[in-house]
């Protein structure tokens, strides 16, 4: 007979955890002392997981523990602790609250100067587009627009990086890889 999940959950629960990231209590200050609630058991790309029929976020378990209902979208940490299971470090939230949230911290290695394949910071993105033809600082491609190349030549020369065909062909067809910056909003 399997034991009640309640009783699985808190036997693997180690409540001498980590204090929180400073980024992660200057956006959420309410969590400012606390420290993080480890799921010991198994984990599954760094979260607790726990099985209750099926495989389940041990977080999700912890909201559901102290809530009564499962969460409706995602549950989200507060702390960045993946195998946190404390609940005042979880949130409700969508995906995009999940991005906001990972952007807000600094946490996003996908946009801008943090990117693993990033060429340029943001000032000299900035400079770049200022410098650019009108296609290059509106994302708008006019037609018959001549010089393209040159002008990505004359920029990957004047600001030291090299010329990536991916991204010259994101320039010009209007979906510049610098989408994201820090300050932009969705």
């Amino acid at each position: 007979m399997t034991r009640p999940l309640v009783e699985r959950f808190w036997e693997k629960v180690n409540r001498d955890g980590p204090m929180p990231s400073p980024e992660a209590v200057a956006r959420w200050p309410e969590i400012k002392g606390q420290q993080c609630w480890l799921f010991t058991g198994a984990t599954r790309r760094g979260y607790g997981n726990i099985h209750t029929g099926r495989g389940v976020g041990a977080h999700h378990v912890a909201w559901f523990l102290e809530t009564g209902r499962w969460p409706k979208a995602n549950c989200l940490h507060k702390c960045d602790v993946r195998n946190c299971v404390r609940y005042e470090h979880l949130f409700e939230g969508t995906r995009k609250d999940n991005v906001r949230d990972m952007i807000a911290k600094g946490r996003d290695r996908f946009f801008g100067d943090r990117g693993r394949s990033s060429n340029y910071t943001a000032e000299q993105v900035a400079e770049i587009r200022r410098l650019g033809a009108p296609w290059v600082r509106s994302g708008r491609k006019p037609h018959g627009h001549r010089g393209t190349a040159r002008l990505v030549r004359d920029l990957a020369k004047r600001f030291g990086g090299h010329v990536n065909h991916q991204e010259d062909s994101q320039r010009k067809r209007g979906k510049p890889k610098w989408k994201l910056t820090a300050g932009s909003r969705f």
